[in-house]
């Protein structure tokens, strides 16, 4: 018997908790709360809606994630992705990501490649209906896990997932660079098209062109230094 399923309490208090750190990591990388921001608890219930138990739970799941931090006296805050950690980010995307695509052109089903065009259909809408950030960055989520499913190597996809929250975090900086989710979205378009025709190299040289460019945007994007 399945014990979860057969306990609606468990279901009902799992659904919260994915509710409630869902709603607080996308309010980070869309910059609701910005870098450096204490998080108050009685101000993230009344935020959110919800008691303080979920609230707990979401910001130890964010602080795994390395969207929050906890410091002593001070609680938790929002951290503060700097220019290092951004190109040790780009740095590893650029070595591991051309190896996931590849390993999915060489597997992808037409139901695969049917999502992801369906994932850059939504893309374009969020980008022209008045730039919805948090509907971009799901709809390139989104894309991107379709080749996490499908590139036969569940490791490589994992390492990439560790780092989704603070990618996202930088797809949000680069995002708001004018002109940039058009470029971003003919990027992806590329990506697929090579995916789509087989051709294996093209389809990762066109990843890399991605990831540059977004390491490119992103690094543009990053507040000036502050002066000592």
């Amino acid at each position: 018997m399945d014990t979860k399923a057969s306990n609606p309490a468990r279901v009902r208090g799992a659904s919260v908790r994915e509710r409630v750190t869902n709603a607080l990591r996308a309010d980070i990388i869309t910059g609701v709360f910005v870098p450096g921001q204490r998080l108050s608890e009685a101000e993230l219930c009344s935020h959110l809606d919800a008691s303080r138990t979920p609230v707990r739970e979401a910001l130890r799941q964010l602080e795994a994630e390395r969207l929050v931090e906890v410091r002593p006296n001070r609680g938790p805050i929002v951290v503060k992705l700097g220019p290092e950690e951004a190109e040790r980010i780009y740095d590893v995307r650029e070595l591991i990501e051309p190896e996931v695509v590849r390993l999915f052109a060489l597997a992808a089903t037409g139901e695969q490649l049917e999502q992801m065009d369906e994932a850059l259909v939504e893309f374009e809408q969020a980008s022209s209906e008045g730039l919805n950030p948090a509907q971009l960055i799901l709809a390139t989520t989104t894309f991107y896990e379709v080749m996490f499913q499908g590139c036969t190597n569940d490791i490589l996809a994992d390492i990439l997932r560790g780092l989704l929250a603070r990618v996202n975090l930088l797809r949000s900086r680069s995002m708001s660079r004018p002109g940039r989710p058009k470029e971003s979205l003919k990027e992806m378009r590329d990506i697929l098209s090579c995916i789509r025709a087989r051709d294996v190299p093209g389809a990762q040289q066109a990843a890399i062109t991605h990831i540059r460019n977004a390491r490119a945007q992103a690094r543009a994007a990053m507040p000036a230094p502050t002066a000592p």
